[in-house]
C-alpha cells in the first residue's frame, strides 16, 4: 500500500508544495499539496511526472570512466589526478565549471561546488545566467549596486506589466509564481489590472486584461515612452527627491524625450490607443506598479535596456521597496546581504577581451574561444547542457570533444554525458533532503524543508558528496584547504547535518527549520534604501545605458525568430513524456506561413546569417505576424543552430541574441504536405 509524505518540488523557482505517494522503493504518484499556503495544492505537469522521471530508464546509475562503468573511487581518484596535472602544468584557468538549472535548485550541491571552484582559484566559471538572465541582474546591480529581484504582491491590486514573460507556462521570473493562472485571476478579481506585452498571444495573455503585440525587440521602446510621459504627468516626485539625484532625473527626461508616441507606435508596430490606456491606468495606481521581464526580454539584443526601464518605471511611480509596490526579499538562508557588488567586475577572458569577467564568471559566449586558445582545458558541467543552451551548437559541440577532460555531473542523460571522460552520477530530487535556495524571489518571505522521499538508488551520489571528495583528492592544488563541509567527514555526513549546521550559521532555529518544514518572515519595506543604495539613491540614469539607448526606429527583417516556454519542459530537461515527445514545432502565424510558401506540417529549413535547424511548421493564429517561434532547450531544432558566440553579444552582459534574430523558412520537402 502506498504512502503518502510531503516535499515541495525544486524544478523551478515556484518550489511548488507536492505530496508524493511511495510503495518500498518506488514513486508511484506526485500530486500537489494542499495543505501548503503558497501554491495551495497546485502543481504543474512537470511535477507531476516526477514519478516517471524518477524511475525514467534514462537515469544516470553510476559513474563512468570513458564511457565504462567503474567504482567511484576509481573515476574520482582519475578526475582528481586529471584535473590536478592540467592545474600544475597550466594554471588554474586551465580547469573550468559550468553550472546551470540541474544545480540551481539543488543548494547543498551548489554550496559545494562553489566552494571547490572558489578553493581551486581559476576564473573560468560560467552559468546559465549568461545564456538567460544577465540583463536582469546586470540592470538591478546599475541601479542599485547589488543584484537584486524586486517581487511581485498580488494581494496590492495596481497594475501588473509582463512583459515578455509567460508565466502560466514559466511559473514566473524574477517572482516565483506557484498556481498562476489562479493567482492572476484573483488579482483581477481584486480590481487589479493585467497587461502583457509579448509578439504572441501566451497562455498568460489569455487570462490578462490587455494584450500588446509588439515587433520582438521593441519592448524597451514601449517602456521608454511609458517613462517618458510619466515624468511629464504621473511620477512621484517627492519619491524621486528623496532617492534620485535631480541632475540624473534631468538626465533621463533629455534621454527619452524622442520617445514620441508617434515614433515609438510606428517603430514597434502597435496602436497607440492601446498604450495611451496603459499610460492611463498606471496614472491611476500610484505606487501600485508592478513590472515583470522575463526571457523574451533578456534574450534579445536591448534586453538590458527593457531591464533597466522596469527599474525606471517602479521608481518614478513609487512602487518600489514600500507597500504597495514591489518588495525585496532579505532571505534567511540565502538572498540579498546589502553588499555593493560592482566590485565583482574585472577583465575579461584573453580570448574574448571585449568582453568581461562579472558576478565572478565569463559569460558562456566565451567558453568556445576559451577552448579553442587552448586556455580552457577540463570543464566540469554540473546540471546543465551546454549542447542545447549554448549559443552556436554546432561550434559548442565540435569543441567539447576537444577537451583534455569534460565531467558531467547530472542526474538523467542529456546526451553530452556521450561526450564525457567522466561521468558522476548525482542522486535526484526525491533522493535528497534539501532546503529552498531561490528565496529572493518566493511570493512570500522565508524558507522551506523537505527530508528525502526515498533512499538513494544504484550508485547515485549526493552532488555535494562528489565535489567534497573531489577536493579531498586535489588538496595539493587548492588554496585554503580541501575541507568543503567544515570538518564534517563526507562519508559519515548526511544531507540533513549540512542543512542543519547552515541553518546555524545563518543564526537560524535548525530544528525547527527541520520539524517543522518551513520557515516564514514578514515582508520588509525600506531596507533597501537604508542598507544597499549607495548614498540612499538609485542610479536612474546609469551612464552605460544612456550610452546605448537609441531614437526609436523601425528595423523590419521580413522574418524574425523569438523563443518560448513549453509547460512540460525546463529548458533542457523534458518531465512528462519526456520519451516519446516529439520536437518542438515551429510556431508561425498562417498568414505569415501563405506569404513565405510554407503551410501547417511542411518540414522546413528555418536558417539565419548562423546556420539553420529542420523542423515541422505549425500553424499558430497566436504569433503575431513576421514572426517564428521555436521553444529552446532541445537538440532537435535546437535553436542554438541560428545564433552567434559573436553577433549580437552584449558586451556589458554577455549575454547571445536569441530573440529577434533575422530568419527564412524554405520547405525541405517541397512536393509533400501534412496536415498541421
Amino acid at each position: 500500500m502506498a504512502t503518502a509524505q510531503r516535499s515541495f518540488c525544486r524544478i523551478c523557482s515556484a518550489t511548488c508544495g507536492i505530496t508524493v505517494w511511495v510503495e518500498g522503493d518506488r514513486v508511484v504518484k506526485v500530486r500537489g499539496d494542499p495543505t501548503h499556503p503558497i501554491s495551495r495544492g497546485y502543481t504543474c505537469p512537470k511535477g507531476r511526472a516526477l514519478a516517471a522521471w524518477h524511475h525514467d530508464p534514462r537515469r544516470l546509475d553510476r559513474p563512468l570512466l570513458r564511457g565504462a562503468p567503474a567504482p567511484w573511487s576509481t573515476v574520482l581518484d582519475d578526475l582528481a589526478e586529471r584535473l590536478s596535472a592540467l592545474v600544475k602544468q597550466h594554471g588554474a584557468d586551465a580547469v573550468g565549471l559550468y553550472t546551470a538549472t540541474g544545480l540551481a535548485y539543488d543548494s547543498l550541491g551548489t554550496i559545494a561546488a562553489g566552494r571547490w571552484f572558489a578553493r581551486l582559484g581559476s576564473r573560468q566559471l560560467y552559468t546559465a545566467m549568461t545564456i538567460d538572465n544577465a540583463p536582469a541582474v546586470a540592470a538591478s546591480e546599475l541601479v542599485t549596486g547589488q543584484s537584486l529581484s524586486a517581487v511581485w504582491d498580488p494581494a496590492a491590486a495596481g497594475v501588473l506589466l509582463l512583459v515578455g514573460t509567460n508565466p502560466v507556462v514559466s511559473h514566473g521570473y524574477g517572482t516565483a509564481l506557484p498556481d498562476p493562472t489562479a493567482r492572476i485571476r484573483d488579482f483581477r478579481a481584486a480590481g487589479g489590472r493585467v497587461w502583457v506585452i509579448d509578439p504572441r498571444r501566451t497562455e498568460t495573455a489569455d487570462v490578462a486584461d490587455q494584450h500588446v503585440a509588439p515587433l520582438p525587440g521593441t519592448d524597451h521602446l514601449i517602456l521608454s515612452w511609458l517613462a517618458r510621459e510619466l515624468l511629464v504627468d504621473g511620477a512621484d516626485r517627492s519619491f524621486l527627491a528623496r532617492h534620485c539625484r535631480d541632475e540624473e532625473v534631468a538626465e533621463l527626461e533629455r534621454a527619452l524625450a524622442p520617445f514620441t508616441l508617434e515614433a515609438v507606435t510606428a517603430a514597434a508596430d502597435v496602436g497607440g490607443a492601446a498604450l495611451e490606456q496603459l499610460l492611463a491606468e498606471v496614472r491611476r495606481a500610484p505606487g501600485r506598479l508592478a513590472v515583470l521581464c522575463g526571457t523574451g526580454v533578456t534574450m534579445s539584443r536591448e534586453g538590458l535596456l527593457a531591464c533597466w526601464l522596469r527599474w525606471v518605471l517602479l521608481i518614478l511611480t513609487g512602487s518600489l521597496d514600500r507597500p504597495g509596490g514591489m518588495r525585496c526579499n532579505r532571505g534567511l538562508l540565502f538572498g540579498s546581504r546589502g553588499r555593493d557588488s560592482s566590485a565583482r567586475v574585472g577583465p575579461g577572458p584573453e580570448s574574448r577581451p571585449e568582453l568581461r569577467h562579472w558576478m565572478g564568471q565569463y559569460p558562456c559566449a566565451a567558453l568556445v574561444d576559451e577552448i579553442e586558445t587552448g586556455k580552457l582545458r577540463a570543464l566540469v558541467v554540473a546540471g546543465g547542457n551546454p549542447l542545447t543552451a549554448f549559443p552556436d551548437a554546432a561550434r559548442t559541440r565540435s569543441v567539447l570533444a576537444t577537451l583534455d577532460t569534460l565531467a558531467v555531473l547530472d542526474v538523467i542523460e542529456t546526451g553530452l554525458d556521450a561526450l564525457a571522460t567522466h561521468v558522476l552520477s548525482a542522486t535526484g530530487q526525491l533522493e535528497r533532503a534539501d532546503v529552498l535556495i531561490q528565496e529572493a524571489i518566493r511570493l512570500t518571505p522565508g524558507t522551506q524543508y523537505t527530508p528525502a522521499i526515498v533512499a538513494a538508488g544504484a550508485e547515485r551520489r549526493p552532488a555535494w558528496w562528489v565535489f567534497a571528495q573531489l577536493a579531498r583528492r586535489m588538496a595539493p592544488v587548492l588554496a585554503g584547504g580541501a575541507d568543503l563541509l567544515d570538518g564534517l567527514d563526507p562519508d559519515l555526513a548526511d544531507d540533513e547535518a549540512l542543512v542543519r549546521r547552515l541553518a546555524v550559521a545563518r543564526g537560524l532555529d535548525a530544528e525547527r527549520l527541520v520539524t517543522s518544514r518551513r520557515l516564514d518572515a514578514a515582508p520588509e519595506f525600506g531596507w533597501v534604501h537604508e542598507e544597499v543604495l549607495r548614498d540612499g539613491r538609485f542610479r536612474i540614469a546609469p551612464r552605460e545605458i544612456l550610452e546605448r539607448l537609441r531614437p526609436p526606429a523601425r528595423e523590419c527583417p521580413a522574418l524574425v525568430l523569438t523563443p518560448s516556454r513549453h509547460l512540460r519542459s525546463m529548458n533542457s530537461a523534458h518531465y512528462a513524456h519526456a520519451r516519446s515527445a516529439s520536437p518542438p514545432h515551429v510556431l508561425v502565424h498562417p498568414e505569415t506561413a501563405a506569404r513565405v510558401g510554407v503551410d501547417g506540417g511542411d518540414s522546413v529549413r528555418v536558417k539565419s546569417a548562423h546556420g539553420e535547424l529542420s523542423a515541422v511548421v505549425k500553424l499558430d493564429a497566436t504569433v503575431r505576424g513576421s514572426v517564428v517561434s521555436i521553444t529552446h532547450g532541445w537538440e532537435a531544432a535546437n535553436v542554438g543552430r541560428l545564433t552567434s558566440t559573436r553577433d549580437g553579444v552584449d558586451t556589458l552582459t554577455g549575454m547571445p541574441q536569441t530573440s529577434g534574430v533575422a530568419v527564412a523558412l524554405e520547405r525541405s520537402e517541397p512536393d509533400r504536405r501534412r496536415g498541421a
